[in-house]
């Protein structure tokens, strides 16, 4: 039957994520400790597009060399906002359990919203979020699999469940 196997598979690659997680030690990043890149400019009126033409948020991910000061951002920061522009489809389809879309300031729409702007650099749920779907996106699972390891992993009591919302 599927869905034993499905859930099998879900805490095992839970359990393998929080190990990893665990021992895992902040990668250096290659654009130094001083590195910061200066803010994009843009005609006036016009918001830069993500390439997801399928994704809800359709405006443009941060640069992740942005974030690469580890004195003042999360260690892991630079490296989530890289892995929200290569899986802009993945993030797309996951809550972020931070609150950020129930906040009346936020509104965030998704997870990808977070990277939008410099809300995910200063939160370590949107981190740690990101970094578990590419580590899972990493070892072949399926976007459907994603959403629900990450949801078994992060939602809270009385949050409604993610799927089926769209």
């Amino acid at each position: 039957m599927r869905i034993p196997n499905l859930l099998a598979v879900t805490v095992l690659a839970l359990a393998a994520a929080v190990a990893a997680a665990a021992s895992a030690k902040p990668k250096p990043h290659s654009h130094g400790a001083h590195a910061t890149a200066p803010k994009a400019s843009k005609p006036a009126g016009k918001q830069a597009l993500n390439a997801c033409t399928q994704c809800t948020e359709r405006r443009a991910v941060l640069d992740p060399k942005r974030f690469a000061d580890t004195r003042v951002y999360d260690p892991e920061a630079a490296r989530a906002y890289e892995v929200a522009r290569l899986h802009p489809a993945t993030l797309d389809r996951l809550h972020c359990f931070c609150e950020c879309q129930e906040s009346l300031q936020f509104k965030h729409k998704t997870l990808l919203t977070c990277f939008t702007d410099e809300h995910a650099a200063g939160c370590g749920i949107c981190i740690k979020e990101a970094l578990l779907a590419a580590e899972l996106k990493g070892r072949g699972a399926l976007d459907e699999e994603i959403e629900v390891l990450v949801e078994s992993s992060f939602r809270t009591d009385g949050h409604a469940p993610t799927h089926g919302r769209r």
